[in-house]
């Protein structure tokens, strides 16, 4: 479990496009072949999330998007989103859920406040500390947890860690500076911007 929750699996990944044509999905990613020992590296998967999310239904025995409704939205008025599945009816683990702005904010302010939501606790504090910290480096300038990122290429602006969608989709949490930024958009090319953006613009006006 902790391998898929920071992908260090160590199956191949081929990508989505490879995966969705597929008749099962969950088959498609367990019959991948052992690239290197788990653990050892971090290797962006869909497959990976895909997993985890069979697992839940399995172990829970309800659709993980049942489970994120009762809760996690619910608690947090969220009620406007979708949320798809694969031929199997298991809810898609690595991509396919929209919501609004507003309320992927609403999970930054939740993490932001150690998993309470005004006067009750949502998701446990060890959880969210445990979640959020670094578990794999992955380049000079990020690491990676359990499927939020962290930027540690500046020690000087304090903690930061983010979730990352699709072409630019950010929710990025400062807990330093009792901060969540959520963006939304579609940057096919540099993706990454929206955090430079955050560090060379947004901080300094905040610690101004």
């Amino acid at each position: 479990m902790k391998h898929l929750l920071t992908m260090t699996s160590g199956l191949q990944w081929p990508g989505n496009n490879d995966m969705i044509p597929s008749k099962n999905w969950v088959d498609f990613v367990l019959s991948q072949p052992i690239d290197q020992p788990p653990g050892k590296e971090m290797v962006y998967s869909c497959g990976s999330s895909h997993l985890l999310s069979a697992i839940l239904q399995k172990a829970t025995g309800l659709h993980t998007e049942a489970f994120a409704e009762k809760y996690l939205f619910t608690p947090l008025g969220i009620t406007n989103y979708k949320w798809n599945c694969d031929g199997q009816d298991i809810t898609i683990g690595g991509f396919g859920l929209t919501l609004t702005t507003v309320d992927m904010s609403k999970i930054g302010t939740l993490y932001l406040d150690k998993g309470r939501w005004k006067t009750k606790q949502i998701v446990s504090s060890q959880w969210v500390e445990e979640s959020t910290s670094p578990k794999v480096n992955v380049d000079e300038s990020t690491s990676y947890a359990y499927h939020w990122w962290n930027l540690t290429y500046d020690n000087q602006i304090g903690r930061i860690f983010f979730a990352s969608g699709l072409e630019g989709q950010y929710i990025i949490v400062a807990p330093d500076y009792q901060l969540v930024t959520v963006l939304t958009g579609s940057m096919k090319d540099e993706t990454s911007r929206p955090l430079w953006y955050m560090k060379d613009y947004l901080l300094p006006y905040v610690i101004q």
